[in-house]
């Protein structure tokens, strides 16, 4: 009796579900219905109104209104009135005879209206509904008539073939969910069932004297109850326990995740981890930088489209177990002139299983720039090395051969030999200069510099290079000398590259002038000459190694454009700065400042 009750009570339920969910569709399909009335007419009566005037006539509607036919049938029209500018009806297409049944008001407002009009009535008092739409119809700026149609919607299939598969599928689940319900309160009520039938079983049996203390016969159903109820609890307390367990593992995972993440994003290179089906699994900010893209866009993408570029393509090929040949590529968002290096492999597990593939994407610009630097070096030495050795070796064979009788000639001969057996060994002092400075291994070795002595040291070694181009030398120095801590002999020689390069590059019977000075705590050395100059072009790059101006004056001059590149790295070094003023034509100032320092002497 129980179980066909609920049976019968499920049945209720599910007709109600059933009947509730018709009813919604029904509501929504006469509002779909109304909604496609609406836009048809609104596109039925603009395409009608596109016509004129004179198409409407009894002469020349025939095609017309075959045509209108056609387009409209099954579309639910009632009627297509068209009126002339004064609203007299000159075309009807009306199968029902409906224009005696439309209220007076919906056609005085269509035809009064100026613009699209759309209305709704009840023609006759039934209980459906019509929709006129109307619009006039205008020629060169004026109006020339209105056109009326009506429309009703369409009836609603309730049980069309789609409505049945569709109602089918959601009885279905409906049920199931109903009966998974059942059963799972049958399961949840166990406990509960098994002690009612023990209860009633003691009693069938007489298990219960009629002599025992009152409520006393009840004490195997309490005890047995209280024997379920702690097999629930325990069931309960284990859950419990899984949960938690679970809540611990998920957050140590999510952890893990978050730090794998944040390592990923520490990493300089942009990164890219796919599984065996090539879809993205993690990348990095780097990478995402790169792409100009963001994490939700790409996640579970597949690389190939994330990477669709025809030169990282190779980088997808199958040949798993190896690193795959790297590829350098450049990035529309990166910096102009970087330089990047694509390469990927195959993560492996310790059965040498393929699980994940690696994609990364490192920055080489810095590298690139460094090879450049590293061959444009060897270059430059190989080309100012041949030079001299080009020349002592012609010479000296034409020594060696007695080809040059002449004394004169041959002692000539000598000195150039000399000259550029001493212009090779300064070229590889100072590349060896430029090595140390590079590696750092050129540290200075500062004690007192008494600046008379070292000013008049500098001057001198260049006295004779000024008598042979006939160069007044002007000097301006003080009545005190300032004290200066510095490494004498590279100071020495960064001046003495300053003083050759005036020489070198002041026409004869110029003039060279050399001060010293103490200014706010500097020790300045300026040399000033009425040379070449420098381009504003050259300027920015004098300083660097082996650059040389492209002016044939400065051309035409024997050089390996390494001097002012010591030269700033000595001043650097001393903690100083230099200073360029030149223009061209009009001469070039340099101006070392070295920072003066304390010196102690200490007590026996």
């Amino acid at each position: 009796m129980r179980l066909k009750q609920v049976s019968v009570a499920f049945a209720v339920l599910f007709l109600l579900c059933m009947a509730l969910l018709l009813y919604f569709l029904v509501r929504s399909e006469e509002r779909n219905r109304i909604k496609e009335v609406e836009d048809r007419g609104t596109y039925l009566v603009s395409l009608v109104s596109l016509y004129s005037i004179d198409d409407f006539k009894a002469d020349n509607r025939h095609f017309l209104l075959k045509s209108i036919a056609e387009y409209t049938a099954n579309t639910g029209l009632i009627y297509l009135y068209v009126h002339d500018s004064g609203g007299k009806q000159i075309m009807s297409l009306d199968s029902t005879n409906i224009s005696e049944s439309i209220p007076p008001e919906i056609q005085t407002r269509s035809l009064a209206s100026q613009g699209f009009v759309r209305q709704s009535f009840r023609p006759g008092g039934s209980g459906e509904t019509a929709h006129e739409f109307a619009k006039p119809v205008l020629e060169k700026g004026s109006r020339t008539g209105t056109v009326r149609i009506g429309l009703r919607p369409l009836p609603v299939q309730l049980f069309s073939l789609e409505r049945v598969s569709f109602l089918s599928m959601i009885a279905f689940f409906i049920f199931a969910a109903l009966v998974l319900f059942y059963y799972g309160v049958i399961a949840a009520l166990k406990p509960l069932k098994d002690v009612h039938s023990s209860l009633k079983n003691a009693v069938e049996s007489g298990a219960f004297p009629a002599d025992a203390p009152k409520g006393g016969q009840f004490l195997p159903v309490v005890e047995e109850l209280k024997k379920s109820l702690t097999q629930v609890k325990s069931k309960l307390g284990s859950i419990g326990e899984e949960n938690i367990s679970l809540a611990s593992r998920l957050g140590v995972i999510q952890f893990e995740k978050k730090l794998q993440s944040k390592i990923l994003d520490a990493i300089g290179q942009g990164i890219i981890v796919t599984d065996l089906q090539g879809h993205i699994h993690l990348i990095n900010d780097s990478m995402l930088k790169l792409l100009g893209r963001k994490s939700e866009e790409v996640l579970d993408s597949p690389v190939e489209k994330v990477l669709d570029r025809d030169d990282i393509r190779p980088l997808f090929t199958e040949d798993s177990g190896r690193v795959r040949d790297s590829i350098e590529v450049t990035f529309p968002d990166a910096s102009p002139g970087e330089v990047f290096q694509a390469s990927s492999s195959d993560l492996l597990d310790g059965d040498r299983t393929v699980i994940a593939r690696l994609f990364m994407i490192k920055n080489i610009t810095s590298r690139k720039k460094s090879e450049e630097v590293q061959h444009d070096f060897i270059a430059h030495v190989a080309h100012e090395l041949r030079t001299p050795l080009t020349n002592i070796k012609s010479y000296g064979e034409m020594l060696m051969i007695g080809e040059i009788t002449d004394e004169e000639m041959r002692k000539e001969f000598y000195n150039t030999i000399n000259e550029e057996t001493n212009r090779l060994t300064g070229m590889i002092q100072n590349i060896l200069n430029i090595s140390k400075i590079e590696m750092g291994s050129l540290t200075p070795n500062k004690g007192l510099v008494h600046t008379d002595w070292f000013v008049d040291g500098c001057l001198t070694s260049i006295d004779a290079a000024a008598r042979d181009k006939q160069i007044a030398i002007e000097r301006k120095l003080p009545d005190v000398f300032p004290s200066l801590i510095a490494d004498k002999e590279l100071l020495k020689a960064a001046i003495i590259n300053i003083l050759g390069n005036a020489i070198k590059y002041t026409p004869e019977k110029g003039r060279i002038t050399f001060s010293i000075g103490e200014v706010n705590g500097y020790v300045n050395f300026e040399v000033t000459d009425t040379g070449h100059g420098i381009s504003p072009e050259d300027l920015p790059h004098i300083f660097e190694k082996f650059y040389r101006s492209g002016q044939n004056s400065i051309k035409e001059q024997v050089g390996s454009g390494l001097g002012l590149a010591i030269t700033s790295e000595i001043v650097r070094l001393h903690g100083g700065e230099i200073e360029v003023h030149s223009e061209p034509g009009a001469g070039s100032q340099f101006i070392i400042r070295i920072p003066k320092e304390d010196y102690f002497i200490a007590r026996s």
